[in-house]
């Protein structure tokens, strides 16, 4: 069997769910294909940035997800357990100054429900792409089932892993840093919903993000990579560093991860194209990751209907995509390091411990402070 589209999209994640939605709004024929045919319900990014606040109004769908998650509206930061000065970001110049925290697989499917509301034949799941040749005017995609699809243009929305780069021949160049972390969500007990914490210390970075109804994140910094991470340990760690843990029997998720950053050699070759981590992997310490592939796939379906257009000059509109979106994972990967780097582990005597306070304090002040405002809220790299 063979079917005829001008847009396919690999991969059903955020990036390929906003960009379906797009799609549909410019009304441009597309098929989106994933591979899986269950979400995954472990919660990966929960932080939507003030620039995808404003992807996901014009996506229609801001408003259930104002509903369903929870405002942030400020950063506390703390130095070990002292509590050593707030960044309100009020001072924000935007129109949502604040970060919505939300799981990820909620996101989705509030994406995913108003994609089938707006093109309810147009997302497939189950459907594996497994080899794909390109052609002069198109890009002839085989799914593990034998069906064939010829399409204009082929976008790989799917992950690090992409088989879609892999099959356009496209390096993914970069490495992994030495920092790991472990990370888990639990009933909040701490309250204070508005406020994102996080603590500076000796033994590494402690974070700590409300999220959705009623629980919260932490993320701790740990000295290698633990392979079975378990709640118990991970609240005893945070006692330890912080004087205040999360209770461990009310834990519904935790992991390990490694920090990479990675880059594509190229953001398309001929007739396919990369967007999200299929394009740029950045460190998650400071949650761009998702908000970095919504704002390519925002970028790409604003110029589809040029690139459409048999009397544009198409490789300039791609070149055009390419500059921008390749500046602002760069942009996004330097703010991520920094994040990250701020974060390790650091002297516990008295003098480090005052340095580390003093540091933060004039992070904290202007003019300082409104560059760290930016970087916390990916202010730009729209």
């Amino acid at each position: 069997m063979s079917e005829q589209t001008q847009i396919l999209i690999c991969g059903g994640g955020p990036t390929g769910l906003l960009l379906g939605i797009y799609l549909a709004k410019e009304k441009i024929p597309f098929l989106l294909l994933e591979k899986k045919e269950s979400r995954a319900q472990h919660s990966k990014s929960i932080g939507i940035h003030p620039p995808s606040l404003l992807l996901l109004k014009d996506a229609e769908v801001l408003d259930d997800v104002l509903r369903s998650g929870n405002k942030i509206t400020a950063g506390r930061a703390f130095v070990g357990s002292k509590d050593t000065g707030t960044i309100s970001f009020d001072d924000l110049e935007h129109d949502y100054p604040f970060i919505i925290t939300l799981s990820q697989s909620i996101t989705e499917n509030l994406l995913e429900q108003k994609l089938l509301e707006l093109a309810p034949n147009a997302f497939r799941k189950g459907c594996e792409i497994t080899e794909v040749k390109q052609k002069k005017e198109s890009v002839l995609a085989t799914l593990s089932s034998g069906e064939q699809i010829n399409c204009e243009y082929l976008v790989g929305c799917d992950g690090k892993h992409s088989e879609i780069r892999k099959q356009a021949g496209i390096d993914f160049l970069g490495g992994s840093y030495p920092d790991t972390y472990i990370m888990g969500d639990f009933e909040d007990t701490v309250g204070k919903r508005n406020e994102a914490q996080v603590f500076l210390c000796p033994d590494g970075l402690i974070e700590s993000f409300p999220h959705g109804q009623n629980l919260r994140r932490w993320v701790l910094k740990t000295d290698h990579f633990i392979q079975e991470p378990n709640a118990v340990s991970l609240a005893q760690k945070a006692k330890e560093r912080t004087g205040t843990a999360p209770d461990a029997e009310t834990c519904s998720m935790i992991s390990s991860f490694k920090v990479e950053r990675k880059m594509a050699e190229s953001f398309y070759k001929g007739r396919i194209i990369l967007a999200g981590d299929a394009a740029h992997l950045v460190s998650p310490i400071g949650g761009q990751g998702m908000n970095l592939g919504w704002l390519d796939a925002a970028f790409l379906a604003k110029l589809f209907p040029e690139i459409l257009n048999p009397k544009k000059p198409r490789p300039s509109l791609l070149n055009s995509y390419e500059y921008n979106r390749r500046r602002a994972a760069f942009t996004a990967a330097q703010r991520a390091e920094f994040n990250m780097k701020t974060g390790r582990a650091f002297s516990a005597s008295p003098l480090s411990l005052w340095m580390k306070k003093l540091q933060v304090k004039i992070m904290l002040k202007p003019p300082a402070r409104g560059i760290l405002l930016k970087k916390f809220t990916m202010d730009g790299l729209d």
